[in-house]
């Protein structure tokens, strides 16, 4: 693949330099993965088509979702030019940027195809990040009622910045008993644990009546 982009992509995985050149993410990016996410993010900011992008992202991510189409897709014995030529095809139908077309090119020619879903989670989260948006999961015995949801977002403001907001995803898991399991942030930032359920209570108790009087 001849593309500037291209070039840019293989080169900034392997050279410090050019990846200097690159446009700062808003939180940092680890690995191979993140290499790629890093490149497409600093493409598609000098190109001005990250709206874009992040759309066209979740588009090719959604055709992965189908068994026929990743299997395909990923077959090292697939001619990379077979698995790019019917990307495009698609990617003209759904009106894709040429950011786009061009990165699935460059995976397409490294046989990282494979790596769309975590790219595409990656980028989703640096778009987030740069609206200064904080994941946050509350685990709790029994669902949240209205008032108790206000109440936990209400408190896990407190452990954020004024200017950044925190996105609350709720899950239910019996065994806890009671009270709630709390994690601030993600892989992608200085994670807070905090464990209030009783379960977790109980098992402190435990070790402490276990330990030698």
């Amino acid at each position: 693949m001849a593309s500037s982009f291209g070039l840019l992509l293989r080169r900034g995985l392997s050279t410090s330099a050019l990846r200097c050149d690159m446009v700062r993410t808003p939180i940092p990016t680890f690995g191979l993965t993140g290499c790629y996410a890093q490149a497409l993010y600093s493409a598609s900011v000098k190109s001005k088509t990250k709206e874009n992008v992040a759309k066209d992202l979740v588009t090719i991510g959604g055709m992965f979702q189908s068994q026929k189409v990743a299997d395909f897709m990923n077959d090292p014995f697939i001619k990379s030019d077979i698995k790019l030529g019917l990307l495009k095809e698609v990617a003209t139908k759904a009106g894709m940027s040429n950011t786009s077309v061009n990165f699935f090119g460059v995976l397409a020619e490294n046989n990282r195809l494979d790596l769309i879903s975590d790219v595409t989670d990656i980028f989703a989260r640096l778009m987030s990040a740069e609206k200064g948006e904080i994941p946050a999961t509350v685990t709790t015995a029994q669902a949240l009622d209205a008032k108790q949801k206000k109440e936990v977002e209400t408190a896990l403001a407190k452990f954020v910045n004024k200017n950044e907001k925190i996105i609350l995803t709720e899950k239910v898991d019996p065994s806890l008993l009671g009270g709630m399991v709390v994690n601030i942030g993600d892989k992608f930032t200085d994670m807070k644990y905090i464990d209030m359920s009783t379960s977790s209570k109980i098992k402190t108790y435990l070790e402490l009546i276990k330990q030698p009087v």
